[in-house]
C-alpha cells in the first residue's frame, strides 16, 4: 500500500494515535495480500477477519471494533496470518470458534469450523504510544482465551438476531424453462413490501443492492444490509452481522464477492 493511500485510510478511522512503528513494518511486508487477520485488545483477540487487501482491511476493521471499546487508551495488536482464498473461510471459522471473539458475531463456515488454524506469521503493536503488542497473542493468553471459549454456552455467533423470512425461489414461476421472466403484480408488491424494490424495476441483477439498504439475490433472497461510507465506497453486512464481511472500492466487485460468498455457503449458484 503506497505511503499516501495508507495516510488516507488511518485518517479516516479516526484514531486520535499514531501508527506503532512495528505495525509500518508489518504492512509494508509485501506477498502478505490474502489471509486472516486477529484485532486484539488489553490481553484478548477481539476480531478475526479474513481478506483478500490484508493491509487495508485491517486497518479499516480496526476502526469499526475501536470505537466500540469505551476505553480506547487500551494497548491494541494486530497478527496477520496470509493463506490462499481458497482457505480463508476455514481458517478464519476455526479460529472464531476456538477463541470466540467478542465482536465475531458470525461464522463464515460452520461446517469448516473445527479444521485448519490461521498461521500467524507476525505480530505487531498497532500504536505508537503503548511500548508493546498487548500481549494477547502470547501463548499463555491464547490458551486461556481458547479454555474460556470451550466453555462459552453462548458465544457471539449464536446471539445473532433471527433470519427474517422472506420471499425466496417460490416467487418465480415458469410454465416452461424457456419462458421469458416475468414478475406477478402481487409478487412485485410482495418484494416491495420486504426489500423495496420497484414494481416498475423487478431483480435484474445475480446481487440487487436495493434503494432502501436490502441486498437481495435475483431469485428474491434476502442475505442482509449494504451501505456507502463518506468516500461512496460499499460494505455488505450478512443478516444479523453487527460489523461488515466484505468492503469494496466498487459496488460491481463488491456484488462479485457477495456472489461467490453466496454460493460458496450454499452450495447453489444464483442463476444468471
Amino acid at each position: 500500500m503506497k505511503s499516501s493511500a495508507l495516510f488516507h485510510l488511518w485518517k479516516r478511522q479516526v484514531f486520535l494515535r499514531n501508527r506503532h512503528k512495528e505495525f509500518d513494518h508489518l504492512l509494508a511486508i509485501r506477498g502478505r495480500t490474502s489471509g486472516i487477520y486477529l484485532i486484539a485488545s488489553a490481553g484478548e483477540i477481539v476480531y478475526i477477519g479474513q481478506s483478500w487487501d490484508l493491509s487495508r482491511r485491517s486497518i479499516e476493521s480496526l476502526g469499526i471494533q475501536y470505537h466500540r471499546v469505551p476505553d480506547t487508551s487500551l494497548p491494541w495488536s494486530i497478527a496477520f496470518a496470509p493463506c490462499p482464498p481458497a482457505e480463508m473461510d476455514e481458517r478464519e471459522s476455526t479460529a472464531i470458534r476456538t477463541f470466540a471473539p467478542q465482536f465475531n458475531t458470525s461464522l463464515p463456515s460452520i461446517a469448516k469450523s473445527r479444521s485448519r488454524m490461521p498461521n500467524i506469521v507476525g505480530v505487531a503493536a498497532v500504536f505508537q504510544d503503548q511500548d508493546r503488542p498487548c500481549g494477547a497473542f502470547k501463548q499463555e493468553n491464547l490458551e486461556r482465551q481458547k479454555r474460556r471459549a470451550e466453555t462459552n454456552q453462548n458465544p457471539p455467533w449464536a446471539k445473532k438476531k433471527k433470519r427474517r423470512k422472506t420471499v425466496k425461489r417460490e416467487i418465480r414461476s415458469f410454465e416452461t424453462p424457456s419462458e421469458p421472466f416475468k414478475w406477478t403484480e402481487d409478487e412485485a408488491e410482495e418484494l416491495f413490501k420486504h426489500y423495496g424494490v420497484s414494481l416498475n424495476e423487478p431483480l435484474r441483477f445475480k446481487i440487487n443492492l436495493c434503494d432502501e439498504g436490502s441486498v437481495v439475490t435475483k431469485d428474491g433472497e434476502y442475505l442482509g444490509k449494504w451501505e456507502m461510507d463518506e468516500n461512496e465506497h460499499p460494505s455488505f453486512y450478512p443478516d444479523g452481522a453487527l460489523e461488515p464481511l466484505f468492503f469494496d472500492s466498487f459496488v460491481g466487485l463488491l456484488c462479485q464477492r457477495i456472489t461467490e460468498w453466496h454460493e460458496t455457503n450454499t452450495g447453489e449458484e444464483i442463476g444468471p
